[in-house]
């Protein structure tokens, strides 16, 4: 039998299609860890087709996860999670907390649910005010583990201080995080990766399109150099065709759509978010986090602009929630490694 005498928390990283679990010690240590399929939506959906409540299917999907852990351990556990999980379609709304804010170094506020094992305390979401609000949820964990790797402490210097980075995170959403120091001071979101599926799978582009042994990095650089040079200037929606104008005219082989496209819309995004090029601000400190063929892809992208970028560390949400939650008071005394008056609790966004 496992020996779970050293775990002190149970965090969970709950997104809309997968639900990932780790059993952890005091100090994020992982000494068991599970993943299912009972992402959100899957959970929401097999809820409203049994005619139960929400808060019954959700409570089940952490049983089945979780009961073991918490019937081995030697005292209560406290359970903390982040993700799609507390949005409008998870267990309970966790209200955002408006940007500014130093996730390393604040005790951000819990919503707390009730389940058979105890109570569950889910992370807000972040949001960045505007006439077009931004909403980021869960990538902030991802922000927050990323920056314990890169050894940012909590002692990181606050609002107004640190240096500018940008922390890319490629996806079905792509988001684009600034900081200062440790500071979130901003973000963008592009549905990058939605509309590339939406085109491949049911436009015209798609049914021009035959499969590719490898990537063809010929054709995704030459829709990088189309979309941020000057027949990109039209924008996306203006050199997406040529995508079609090209196999036509036999200037493009129907195996390369696939790839150049991808160049379009990867190279757009990134035009959009770097108009001044290497002058941007953040844009000398870009860290990528995400799978390797992602990384790779927004990492020749960038390099098109002359900015160079790194790869964040992989495997790093454990640390992150640990951290998380002793922040906000779940593990120890909350204050982690830095004297009191850095655990500023943040205010729930109206």
């Amino acid at each position: 039998m496992d020996d779970y005498s050293a775990a002190r928390l149970v965090a969970l990283d709950w997104g809309t299609s997968s639900c990932r679990a780790y059993l952890l010690t005091e100090d994020g240590t992982v000494l068991d860890h599970r993943s299912t399929d009972d992402g959100v939506m899957r959970v929401t959906a097999g809820a409203r087709e049994a005619g139960e409540s929400r808060e019954e299917a959700f409570d089940r999907a952490l049983r089945s996860l979780c009961l073991d852990w918490a019937e081995a351990a030697p005292r209560a556990l406290p359970v903390v999670a982040s993700g799609m999980v507390g949005s409008d379609q998870g267990w309970a709304q966790a209200p955002y907390v408006e940007l500014p804010v130093d996730p390393l170094a604040t005790a951000l506020p819990l919503t707390r649910v009730e389940s058979s094992l105890g109570p569950v305390h889910i992370l807000p979401g972040l949001t960045a005010p505007g006439p077009l609000p931004g909403l980021l949820r869960g990538e902030e964990t991802q922000v927050v583990g990323a920056l314990l790797a890169d050894g940012a402490g909590d002692a990181t210097a606050r609002t107004g201080g640190g240096r500018e980075r940008t922390v890319v995170l490629p996806g079905t959403h792509a988001k684009w995080v600034r900081l200062r120091g440790s500071v979130v001071t901003g973000f963008t979101t592009h549905m990058s990766g939605e509309v590339y599926a939406l085109l491949m799978e049911n436009s015209i582009l798609g049914r021009l399109a035959r499969p590719a042994e490898g990537d063809r990095w010929e054709a995704y650089e030459r829709g990088l150099d189309v979309a941020m040079g000057p027949d990109g200037d039209p924008g996306l929606l203006g050199t997406l065709f040529s995508a079609r104008s090209l196999v036509v005219t036999g200037r493009l082989r129907p195996d390369q759509v696939g790839d150049y496209v991808s160049g379009l819309v990867i190279g757009s995004e990134v035009r959009g978010e770097l108009r001044g090029g290497a002058d941007t601000p953040g844009a000398d400190d870009v860290l990528l986090l995400g799978t390797d063929d992602l990384c790779d892809r927004y990492g020749r992208a960038l390099s098109r602009v002359g900015v160079a970028s790194a790869r964040g560390a992989t495997g790093t949400t454990p640390r992150a929630l640990a951290h998380l939650a002793r922040r906000a008071g779940l593990l120890g005394d909350g204050s982690g490694t830095a004297g009191p008056d850095d655990a500023d609790r943040a205010p729930a966004a109206p």
